[in-house]
């Protein structure tokens, strides 16, 4: 069965130094070598580049051999002082993010004074950079390292995703409809428009023994199935045509406008599809189906779909919830999946189940066109669900007022729905949004 992995960040490792003007370029090799020994410790690929650059040409010949790997950010390792024309020719090459650590050591290696003559330079450039100054193997540094990669690696996966788009938007969702050419564009995002009857010929295609198998593991994953067998075969049928489809058209993520025709046949397969890593979202909301594919691959496992549903103001709490589409990965105890009837539609199949295992979470909202994108980002601790409604409901504990952000989501034109993982992520996603040139609105 298919089945996406999370991601790990590339990184192109290359240290650089400036020989001839004893500056201690012969420590270089040294200083490299040791800065990889605290990298081997992050969770990276590493690409790296052997010799130390000592001139303009290996520096080009660096980058070349970096852009032929496919790195999402290059490390500069500044052993000394480094001239700006170095790191040009370097992103001439492979033009992706670069973070420069300039090893704060020895005072007369300049290393810090040569990262700030390369700063105006990348600026003006409009390159997407970031400069930090420490000893080898800082852990702050290092942290701010893997913000910067997990940042990179969103802004390359996002170049490179393929998201399928079947039924357009729901026509009482005005705010949903979006912008071919400005996902493009500014997220470099490609939609592969798709007909219904692409999807409902492969559904006809799945036989009724396949279909019957697949029905009976889904029943031996969850607590309780309430459904009329024909439902859940015919749920089955829909879900092994969207991997079909999704391995055909080489899809990252599929959004279906289930509004209403679809509405409760297609909730099952949107719950497996997201745990199998690939981003499924509901409604024709394509900006979220974007997000839910971005967080599993930032994260290492499933999102969710949720709508900002109710405020708590007694215990500063958002209820987060949908219809019941949930990814059985999200619940506590595979014994509180219950499959059962639509609640929306009292017919088809609906997924439910609390959302309530404790940590932190961060919930993002993408809204825009080609004119300009917003991200809008909160994070918060989960809290025991609001069991009084039957979809995913998922609690939210906030230390701002949740009065405030309401108002703040309102501000800055947020949308209903949020797409939701654990880990914090909100640093990750603010130098994402600077890489793509867009707004970022933390409301929490």
């Amino acid at each position: 069965m298919l089945k996406y992995k999370a991601h790990v960040p590339h990184a192109g490792i290359v240290a650089l130094t400036f020989p001839g003007y004893y500056l201690g370029e012969e420590m270089a090799p040294a200083k490299y070598e040791e800065m990889l020994t605290h990298l081997d410790k992050l969770e990276l690929v590493q690409i790296r580049v052997d010799s130390v650059v000592t001139n303009t040409h290996s520096a080009r010949e660096a980058g070349r051999e970096l852009a032929g790997k496919g790195v999402d950010f290059i490390c500069a390792i500044h052993t000394t002082f480094v001239p700006d024309h170095f790191l040009v020719e370097l992103l001439d090459a492979c033009d992706v993010p670069i973070f420069v650590y300039a090893i704060e050591r020895e005072i007369g290696c300049l290393s810090l004074v040569g990262a700030m003559l390369n700063n105006p330079t990348l600026y003006d450039l409009n390159k997407h950079y970031q400069i930090q100054a420490g000893e080898i193997g800082d852990k702050r540094i290092l942290e701010k390292l893997m913000i910067f990669a997990r940042a990179a690696m969103m802004k390359r996966v996002l170049s490179e995703m393929r998201v399928g788009y079947m039924g357009k938007n729901p026509d009482i969702m005005f705010s949903m409809q979006v912008d071919e050419y400005g996902l493009k564009k500014i997220l470099g995002v490609t939609v592969v428009p798709l007909r219904d009857f692409e999807y409902s010929e492969r559904v006809r295609l799945i036989s009724d023994d396949e279909a019957r198998k697949d029905w009976e593991s889904v029943k031996g994953e969850v607590g309780s199935v309430d459904v009329v067998e024909a439902d859940g075969i015919e749920a089955s049928k829909g879900y092994l045509a969207m991997v079909k489809m999704a391995g055909e058209q080489r899809l990252d993520a599929l959004s279906i406008n289930c509004w209403t025709h679809l509405k409760s046949k297609i909730c099952l397969p949107v719950a497996r599809f997201n745990d199998i890593g690939i981003g499924a979202g509901c409604e024709g909301d394509l900006h979220s189906t974007i997000l839910l594919r971005l967080l599993y691959v930032l994260s290492g496992h499933s999102a969710i779909n949720g709508d900002f549903f109710r405020l708590y103001p007694d215990k500063n709490q958002i209820m987060f919830s949908h219809c019941g589409a949930g990814s059985f990965s999200l619940a506590s105890d595979r014994k509180d999946i219950n499959i059962h009837a639509s609640i929306e539609t009292n017919d088809g199949i609906g997924v439910f189940f609390p959302v309530e295992k404790p940590g932190k979470v961060t919930a993002v909202n993408l809204m825009g066109s080609r004119a300009g994108y917003r991200l809008s980002v909160l994070v918060g601790e989960v809290s025991e669900a609001d069991r009084s409604y039957e979809g995913n409901p998922m609690n939210v504990q906030f230390e701002k007022p949740v009065e405030d952000i309401l108002q703040d989501a309102v501000r800055y034109g947020a949308g209903h729905h949020w797409s939701i993982t654990y880990g914090s992520y909100e640093k990750e996603f603010e130098l994402l949004t600077r890489f793509l040139g867009i707004e970022f609105h933390l409301l929490s």
